[in-house]
């Protein structure tokens, strides 16, 4: 397990800007939040690239800009939608995979749009056309989407079985009221990439150590379950001041994840 930032806290600062800035405050891990399609051509990917190997950073996965439209595509009764998402979605897997990705990020169909098992059908296309290029596809649950009731999760992974890959967002589930460590029960072991924030009465999306989150413990839980991913510090930008309040609560977490029994 190992602590890693997104580039997303630092929205809507170019991607590129973003990852300078955390390459340079000694972040080793981050998650790539691609903002448009043009981030997906090869010179920009390339520079990209470049800028990791530069200060030896990991990308451990790639969310791309779709959140807003996969519903009205991926998942439209319109199979040409479908299947055009697909090949745009390849490009997005293509640039992962030079960047060193070992995940995609979904976000999924708006509440009460879908079936489950028509959902389930489109996510395993978009999955195998994932492997293809070596990248795992996962579904984040978004309290908004379809996917943000642990009713709707626990459905997905009896479905999918070991396809069923989640990154598990801790402010997306408070924001859906499910109880971390109900959801860390039923469905921890298909959870192999991790958002995390603290969370309180101050908010849903705060600074590592501002809420009363106990993380330690959720960690521990989620270890058990054989999680050995990265936990990514994902936070809105009101929610800190300055991009050194990353690092610092980027180191927290690792020093969290040193705490954990063997």
């Amino acid at each position: 397990m190992r602590a890693a930032v997104s580039t997303a806290c630092l929205f809507p600062k170019p991607t590129e800007d973003a990852l300078y800035d955390l390459c340079l405050l000694g972040v080793q891990t981050v998650e790539l939040h691609l903002n448009a399609p043009s981030e997906c051509k090869p010179v920009f990917v390339n520079d990209l690239a470049a800028l990791l190997g530069r200060f030896g950073v990991r990308c451990c996965a790639v969310r791309p800009w779709t959140a807003e439209y996969e519903g009205y595509m991926l998942f439209s009764r319109y199979p040409r939608r479908t299947a055009d998402f697909i090949e745009e979605a390849k490009t997005v897997f293509s640039a992962a995979q030079r960047l060193g990705a070992e995940f995609y990020i979904l976000s999924g169909a708006p509440a009460g749009t879908v079936r489950t098992e028509i959902y389930c059908e489109r996510f395993q296309m978009l999955a195998e056309a994932g492997k293809q290029f070596g990248i795992t596809v996962t579904q984040q649950n978004v309290s908004r989407f379809e996917c943000g009731n642990l009713r709707f999760l626990q459905a997905f992974c009896r479905i999918l079985g070991d396809d069923a890959k989640i990154t598990f967002d801790t402010k997306q589930a408070v924001r859906s009221r499910i109880d971390l460590d109900e959801a860390v029960r039923l469905i921890g072991n298909h959870i192999v990439h991790l958002h995390l924030s603290d969370h309180g009465e101050r908010g849903d999306c705060l600074r590592i150590g501002q809420g009363r989150f106990r993380i330690v413990p959720f960690l521990q839980s989620l270890r058990e379950k054989g999680f050995g991913g990265s936990a990514v510090l994902e936070l809105s930008r009101e929610n800190f001041t300055a991009a050194s309040e990353l690092a610092e609560d980027c180191q927290r977490i690792s020093r969290m994840i040193a705490k954990l029994g063997n």
